[in-house]
């Protein structure tokens, strides 16, 4: 089993431009973040990491399996139009990992805690691959409390089939080959300094408890998702090497009333990929 790395979380408010002791290191291995503020936030006794940027209204984003250092391009374009909220998910970057959470359905009713520290009421929600699958889980649990939902790239229905495999195993390609397949550029591991290593080696941790098994799904999910009332839409890249055809086709059925948009020239990771492309379908959409 993984390392769990213990490390201590960034202090109240941080802001980019410091740059001077323990502050200074927090900051670094966020430095493409340099746009907002990283402060911590404590949700009923979990301190969670959180990132704030942008002016107007309050827009919850849910990051993916690359955290959210790796949404730096579409958090960016959606803080010219929003207000973003960006935690790192329990166990991801420096946010704590308390031990009773340990499913995404687990992180639905966590982040309507968080919402309610936040004084978030019917924000737009935004997640982006597994983000994507927490976001579906918290407009299941309380649609009331979502204005308006995006889904990019997400997980969270049944990956396979008898027969077939709709979505490829992550933990079992190698490093290299996922790269590939997520359009990703990353150093080599062993180049990281510390700070930046031990961010890797905790979203990767975090993200096989959550998505190990069941695989990437909660089997619950596919028939909750009646539950959702507010406008919602479904965000794929044409060129993703992730996510298959027969599976989108099953989110769409299982969201009927979803607006859906294929983003061409982008992967499955949106955010990275095309972020101007994502964050004009957000606007527009959010804005109808």
């Amino acid at each position: 089993m993984t390392k769990n790395w213990n490390y201590r979380s960034a202090c109240n408010t941080i802001a980019f431009d410091n740059g001077h002791g323990d502050d200074a290191m927090a900051t670094d291995a966020l430095d493409e973040l340099d746009f907002g503020t990283l402060s911590t936030l404590d949700v009923l006794g979990t301190k969670i990491e959180l990132f704030t940027a942008g002016d107007g209204p309050p827009l919850l984003f849910l990051h993916g399996i690359d955290g959210i250092e790796g949404s730096a391009p579409l958090l960016r374009e959606l803080a010219g139009a929003f207000t973003v909220h960006a935690p790192s998910h329990p166990g991801f970057g420096t946010s704590d990992q308390p031990r009773n959470l340990n499913r995404v359905d687990d992180l639905g009713y966590f982040y309507l805690d968080l919402m309610d520290v936040l004084g978030l009421d019917r924000p737009v929600i935004v997640g982006s691959s597994f983000g994507g699958w927490v976001a579906a889980e918290i407009a299941t649990k309380a649609p009331e409390r979502v204005a308006t939902l995006i889904l990019a790239s997400p997980f969270g229905l049944r990956t396979a089939d008898r027969r077939e495999q709709h979505v490829a195993d992550i933990f079992m390609l190698s490093r290299q080959e996922l790269n590939i397949r997520l359009n990703r550029q990353e150093p080599a591991l062993s180049s990281l300094p510390e700070d930046r290593l031990r961010r890797t080696m905790r979203n990767d941790e975090a993200l096989s408890r959550y998505g190990w098994t069941p695989y990437m799904h909660n089997p619950k999910l596919a028939d909750r998702l009646h539950r959702v009332t507010c406008p919602t839409l479904i965000a794929w890249g044409e060129e993703d090497a992730i996510i298959g055809p027969a599976y989108r086709q099953a989110y769409a059925a299982a969201l009927p009333k979803a607006d859906v948009a294929v983003i061409e020239a982008a992967g499955h990771r949106l955010h990275a990929d095309r972020p101007e492309a994502l964050s004009a379908h957000i606007a527009a959409f959010a804005g109808r």
